[in-house]
């Protein structure tokens, strides 16, 4: 069965990553990329606000009030089809990774940043379109009932397991002021993508598509 991460990148693969980069302007191979570098962190920063005191419960009203899954029937309009839309689903975005990432936010976009090739300026374009698209992919999926708190950390415990690269990005965002950084993490952000959870996700976004 696929996990999360694969079929996330599936809905965002083919035609639809091709919406995406142009909506940002940018190569399609390093969108791809950038995706495939951004997705866990989004998903395992969800994860990790889901085990503090009162998170599960906020994230259950979060989306059962606003993300029911909905955006990901819309993608063409949120990625250049309709301006209102984009900057809707920007405002929405910018809003989750405040309170998925915090103060650790400049650091994931920089990981992002030199794992996918992609300029500062586009990736901080590219993480609030992708922020609520993972949200409605989680509503969506566990409409139907299931511990959304229970799936998130069974995601982020077999990325941890298969992947250790990954591993150590979702570590980073458990961490202190001390290693919030990411320490020499970034000197390894090329080899990112080269694990099996990254060849994955980005063999769905290349191969992919709804």
């Amino acid at each position: 069965m696929a996990s999360m991460l694969e079929e996330l990148a599936g809905a965002l693969g083919g035609e639809t990553l091709g919406q995406l980069a142009g909506a940002l302007g940018a190569d399609n191979d390093a969108v791809s990329k950038g995706v495939a570098a951004a997705l866990p962190a989004i998903l395992g920063g969800l994860a990790r606000n889901s085990r503090q005191p009162n998170g599960a419960q906020a994230l259950n009203s979060a989306l059962g009030n606003d993300h029911d899954g909905s955006i990901l029937d819309s993608l063409g309009a949120v990625f250049g089809g309709s301006p209102w839309a984009q900057q809707q689903a920007t405002r929405h975005g910018d809003r989750i990774l405040g309170h998925v990432f915090g103060q650790a936010r400049p650091q994931v976009e920089q990981q992002v940043q030199r794992s996918s090739g992609l300029p500062s300026g586009i990736v901080q374009k590219l993480l609030p379109l992708l922020a609520p698209i993972v949200m409605g992919y989680i509503g969506r999926k566990l409409s139907g009932g299931g511990d959304v708190a229970s799936s998130l950390q069974q995601e982020r415990a077999q990325v941890q397991q298969n992947d250790g690269m990954f591993g150590a990005i979702l570590d980073m965002l458990d961490g202190d002021d001390n290693n919030a950084g990411g320490g020499g993490l970034m000197d390894v952000a090329g080899d990112l993508l080269s694990g099996p959870a990254g060849r994955a996700i980005l063999g769905q976004l290349l191969g992919g598509g709804r």
